[in-house]
């Protein structure tokens, strides 16, 4: 029986792999897209407001593009969010916590996202058979990088503008 090896497992096929990511990805992009909508109707920050409201967008975007990438190939969409996603939605939603605060914990969550975000490239990178999957995924690794890459440089500027003392 012929394997295809993806994130550090075995899967039957590149089309199970392909379910496999898709079905987990396509969640917690549509969570995102509503969480980060939320937070921008609290937002009260322009600049940040202003990048969050692409960035809902695209999350959004992702998650229904993979929902249908998941029903395109056969497949049921049936993954629950993911604990570490979860966790991150109720930290944007929390409004006991400032613009900032939120900002610099989705950073600080997100880690660096080459390490993140590498992996999902190389396995489009990897697919034959599905190039429709393929092309999905290398332009949904270069919108999450264009977006951890805004949020990585907002996140210094408004941290940087909170530290400089203001002059009474």
């Amino acid at each position: 029986m012929a394997t295809f090896t993806a994130f550090g497992r075995d899967y039957p096929s590149e089309r199970e792999a392909i379910l496999g990511l898709m079905n987990g990805v396509q969640v917690a992009e549509a969570c995102a897209g509503t969480a980060i909508g939320n937070w921008i109707k609290t937002c009260k920050i322009p600049e940040l407001r202003g990048g969050l409201k692409i960035i809902a967008e695209r999350e959004a975007f992702h998650g229904r593009v993979f929902q249908q990438r998941v029903h395109d190939l056969g497949g049921e969409c049936t993954t629950e969010l993911d604990p570490f996603s979860a966790e991150g939605e109720r930290i944007l939603n929390d409004d006991t916590l400032s613009d900032l605060q939120k900002l610099t914990d989705l950073v600080k969550r997100g880690g660096d996202p080459e390490v993140l975000l590498k992996p999902v490239l190389d396995f489009a990178e990897s697919l034959v058979e599905d190039v429709e999957s393929k092309e999905a995924l290398k332009l949904y690794y270069a919108d999450e990088m264009s977006s951890a890459t805004w949020l990585r440089a907002m996140c210094r500027k408004l941290n940087d503008e909170a530290s400089v003392p203001r002059a009474a």
